[in-house]
């Protein structure tokens, strides 16, 4: 293509070979286009230059002289942003918007715009000099406070703690232009991770390109693919700021991240994966400022709520928290936690790995490779005077026992499992060899618990397409899936036009009662456990959905995603 420019330069418009060879030169000095070198020579008519780039190259001319962009298309790009990456914003569609660059095939600088913006691009064509204009023109260059900047960066240093002091401090304005574009592109990620409220980063490498995902509710979403030759580079940069080794490339390693982002020290833990096209890196941010530990606000149903604070608030016993990884488990723990964190309480948890350090309590780092296990700590646990006891995991018989045998002289112990509802638990902590009259003695209550899309409230709308045959199918009585209205985000900027913004937990409560002790001695199935705790109150996780649903918070879509279907005739009875 590049001949292809310099044929019609030379043919049509009658540029001399000898400036056109001085123009490469400039181009390669300056790493800019060749068609720029032309115009700064004054080759030729900046406009006919330009049409015959945008010609060959199948790209659009944007000739911002002629624009007025409005201000809310400006303020898509920040200032400091817009004049780094020599951007302007002139349009915006969805969550695309136009940009008018100077390099429209200059992936670095579109990858930066698009991760520190969160809107994907669709790059034209403009020339160095309006580019430069439009700059000037759109973003008033503003005179340096110094009191301002010496205030803030004394607020900041004041909020930190000591063990933040080493913390890599990343802002808006942390990477320059003469930063390295990968540096710039792993700031820009992280600062994207906080903002955009993801929970994970996944960077993986492919044959001929990489990809970046964040875990944005749940759902992974694409936000950039830099080039495959960036691949080693951005892995090795993640390997420096967590201190693995670089070297290691053949085996997987684990690490940690701290850095300060907008003034608040967050800490990312990563790992890295070994594939056949090089090392996936993946990270699961850590901020303390986004947990919840207030309990009204996890999400429960007031009734649910209240016995499981009953549940907690027993003098000893066990309360178990269940769902798959992701379903926000800890988030209740540490709920709990916070809710029973006494002066007069000893409080000691055992987790692998201790996410966010919590006042008053005590918490260990499970360390298997040095023989701390969860079974090890539990021991020293019971012989460190404690009140409330939290178990990261029951994962195996050992572990179960122990945990048992401290609900059963005097300790309220907090632990979670991997299962699918409230009375597979039970049946799980069977089949690992724990003894069903211990069983019965310790455990007080069981949470089954769920994180389900919440459909957008900016973009909601009515769904016309659900029938009420369906809605029965999902477990609605009749007379309310006539009656009921359904929502679905259509899609907006706001929700990156996915129809979701943030999460919703859902609920399962199971409480121990005279019967479900009995069944459990006789050895009953999971399927009666769960009718005899529906008949004693438990709302099932479907019911939960169904009511979230009712309400407009959540669509038939995430129901039947995080909940499975409840075989029993009277399901229905508390979805009113």
């Amino acid at each position: 293509m590049l001949r292809q420019f310099q044929e019609i330069i030379l043919s049509k418009l009658k540029i001399d070979p000898k400036v056109v060879q001085e123009a490469e030169v400039l181009s390669r000095q300056n790493s800019i286009l060749l068609v720029h070198a032309l115009i700064r020579m004054k080759a030729s008519d900046p406009n006919k230059l330009l049409a015959a780039w945008a010609h060959v190259y199948h790209l659009r001319i944007a000739d911002l002289d002629a624009m007025d962009i409005p201000g809310d298309i400006i303020q898509l790009i920040p200032d400091q942003l817009a004049k780094q990456a020599r951007a302007i914003p002139i349009d915006r569609v969805g969550n695309n918007i136009i940009v008018a660059v100077e390099n429209p095939h200059d992936i670095n600088t579109l990858n930066l715009i698009q991760l520190k913006t969160g809107y994907l691009l669709k790059p034209v064509l403009s020339s160095e000099e309006k580019i430069t204009k439009a700059i000037s023109r759109y973003y008033q260059s503003k005179k340096l406070d110094m009191d301002r900047f010496n205030k803030q960066t004394a607020n900041q240093t004041q909020s930190r703690s000591k063990a933040a002091e080493q913390r890599l401090v990343i802002t808006d304005n942390s990477t320059t232009s003469e930063d390295a574009p990968v540096n710039a592109l792993v700031d820009s990620v992280l600062r994207m991770c906080k903002q955009r409220g993801a929970s994970d980063i996944h960077v993986e490498p492919y044959e001929s390109y990489m990809r970046i995902r964040l875990r944005i509710d749940g759902a992974l979403q694409e936000v950039a693919r830099p080039p495959a030759h960036m691949k080693a580079p951005i892995a090795s940069r993640f390997k420096v700021m967590s201190g693995m080794k670089i070297e290691e490339r053949r085996l997987p390693q684990d690490g940690n991240i701290n850095v300060v982002i907008d003034n608040n020290p967050i800490d990312f833990r990563i790992n890295t994966l070994p594939t056949v096209h090089g090392e996936k890196v993946v990270l699961r941010i850590l901020d303390k400022s986004s947990l919840q530990v207030d309990m009204t606000k996890l999400g429960f149903e007031a009734d649910d709520l209240k016995r499981f604070k009953d549940a907690i608030h027993n003098p000893y016993g066990m309360v178990l928290v269940t769902g798959p990884t992701g379903s926000g488990k800890t988030t209740t723990l540490y709920s709990a936690l916070a809710e029973l964190n006494q002066v007069t309480d000893n409080i000691v948890t055992a987790e692998d790995p201790v996410e966010f350090t919590l006042e008053g309590i005590n918490q260990v780092h499970v360390r298997a490779d040095v023989g701390l296990t969860f079974a090890d700590a539990l021991r020293a646990f019971l012989r460190q005077d404690p009140d409330i006891i939290m178990v990261g995991e029951i994962r195996d018989r050992e572990t179960g026992e122990i945990a048992i045998k401290a609900a059963l002289t005097g300790h309220m112990v907090l632990s979670t499992l991997h299962t699918n509802s409230a009375a597979d638990t039970i049946v799980r902590l069977q089949n690992m060899g724990l003894e069903s009259f211990n069983l019965i003695s310790a455990l007080q209550a069981i949470v089954a618990q769920r994180l389900a899309r919440r459909v957008c409230a900016n973009c909601r709308v009515h769904d016309t397409s659900i029938r009420p045959e369906y809605l029965a199918s999902l477990g609605l009585p009749m007379e309310h899936a006539r009656q009921t209205k359904i929502y679905k985000g259509s899609g907006c900027h706001v929700c990156a036009e996915t129809g979701y913004k943030g999460r919703v937990a859902v609920h399962e409560v199971l409480v121990m009662n005279d019967e479900l002790r009995e069944a459990i001695m006789k050895g009953q199935p999971a399927m009666e456990l769960k009718r005899i705790a529906m008949r004693g109150g438990m709302r099932t996780l479907r019911q939960n959905a169904l009511l979230r649903m009712l309400r407009g918070e959540i669509d038939p879509v995430e129901v039947v995603s995080v909940t499975a279907a409840d075989e029993e005739e009277d399901a229905t009875n508390k979805v009113a």
